[in-house]
């Protein structure tokens, strides 16, 4: 019986020692946003986007800055819907769209869900 225990226990010891352990790869944040604001600084990617307006007329730009620069050619994404209640998705879970100076969302009558990292 002592032999038995002593190989099971071996055994288990020498399998356990080779388990494999993945780290977790998928860190993404899942946030939903109603203001414009900075989100994150320096590097980001985004994964996918949702837009759902909450009046007429609602829009969301995101771009790779600091601060608030509509016009300006830092824009990575945009949307707009005519009618409270609408929504639009845009996924780049393929390609993410990448930033390198910051995440800054502008919107105006609705809000945003970022999944992002």
């Amino acid at each position: 019986m002592k032999k038995i225990s002593l190989l099971f226990l071996i055994t288990f010891f020498l399998i356990s020692s080779f388990t494999i352990v993945f780290a977790d790869r998928n860190t993404a944040t899942i946030t939903t946003y109603n203001s414009s604001q900075l989100i994150k600084r320096g590097d980001a990617k985004i994964y996918s986007i949702t837009f759902v307006a909450t009046s007429s007329n609602g829009f969301f730009v995101i771009q790779d800055a600091l601060s608030q620069t509509l016009g300006m050619t830092d824009t990575k994404a945009e949307g707009a819907e005519a009618t409270s209640g609408n929504s639009q998705f845009q996924n780049f879970v393929d390609k993410p769209l990448e930033f390198s100076t910051g995440l800054y969302l502008c919107i105006s009558n609705g809000y945003v869900i970022l999944r992002y990292e």
